[in-house]
């Protein structure tokens, strides 16, 4: 196995309960993710930007002290992106979003047919700097590099959603795996139900489609098989980072039992059960605190070989 490259948004997220601040983490989808893996002992490397300022550096040394590889952030003068995070009674989070002030392009690295790519959120649809996101995943579609995009659609107003769509499918044509929630499905197509979903994005040449359900079953579809499989009860603190550390299983998973992107309609059903066991294990253990991803002694119990 390469490299992981995530490219995703960094978020600092202040939490609420009952109108009141509880506490504050470094956050954003795709971080999450990122910092997951790398407590398992996987080589990621994180592709963002945030603003020289003091929740920048707060970021910047948060990543490095879980061995993330920094080489790829890019910094500018003005402030970082916050979120403020809302907890229900249901422990489900509201957010209200502060973008930072400038968005410069990315920095994209050179990769290799061996290397593994995960993006998502808001991120990968925003204008600023989507050319050269773009011209970065064909590049990786032509080494047919294995990539993960997880739509994760924040975006509720219908009257928008035509742009959005427009853009995600340019994503699904140059993606392998798509995981995303039947909340994401329903925004965009107007259906919850996996068969039809799958119908549609395996038209852009998506291989594997996850789709979760909070706490029903997650679903699968390939190119050869179908299935379902349940989530575990978990009693809940918060779920902001469940879907986002679903995603690191499933990443974890495949490169645990060490499937390219050219065997993914070889990957029988025993092992997908692995792998989204995996997946369901690292989502359910995260919502068992406020934190956005797995703690490290959790981590050094299901370490994956590199």
């Amino acid at each position: 196995m390469g490299k992981i490259y995530a490219i995703g948004e960094t978020t600092y997220d202040i939490l609420f309960r009952d109108g009141k601040p509880t506490g504050a983490v470094v956050g954003g989808s795709v971080l999450n993710t990122t910092v997951t893996l790398s407590r398992l002992g996987l080589p990621v490397t994180f592709i963002s930007r945030m603003g020289n300022d003091h929740v920048g550096d707060l970021s910047i040394k948060f990543l490095k002290e879980n061995n993330v590889n920094c080489e790829n952030i890019i910094r500018f003068e003005g402030n970082s992106r916050l979120a403020l995070a809302f907890i229900d009674e249901n422990n489900n989070a509201d957010y209200q979003f502060y973008k930072g002030n400038q968005a410069p392009s990315l920095r994209f690295p050179e990769i290799e047919a061996d290397d593994i790519i995960t993006f998502g959120s808001t991120n990968a649809i925003r204008d600023e700097g989507r050319n050269s996101l773009l011209l970065f995943l064909n590049q990786a579609h032509d080494k047919k590099v294995l990539t993960f995009y997880d739509p994760n659609i924040r975006e509720a107003n219908p009257f928008k959603m035509a742009e959005v769509r427009k853009k995600v499918e340019e994503n699904f044509y140059l993606t392998k795996v798509v995981k995303g929630s039947t909340v994401d499905f329903f925004r965009l197509y107007d259906t919850k139900n996996p068969d039809e979903i799958f119908s549609i994005v395996r038209e852009f040449g998506v291989e594997v489609l996850i789709v979760t359900a909070g706490a029903n079953p997650a679903s699968l579809h390939t190119r050869t098989l179908s299935a379902s499989f349940p989530s575990p009860e978990v009693k809940a603190i918060s779920t902001i980072g469940a879907g986002d550390n679903f995603t690191a299983g499933i990443i974890a998973g495949i490169s645990k039992f060490d499937f390219g992107a050219t065997t993914l309609s070889d990957i029988d059903l025993a092992t997908w059960k692995k792998i989204i066991g995996l997946a369901n294990c690292l989502a359910g253990e995260v919502c068992k605190s406020e934190l956005n991803y797995i703690s490290k002694e959790f981590a050094e119990k299901i370490l994956i070989p590199v």
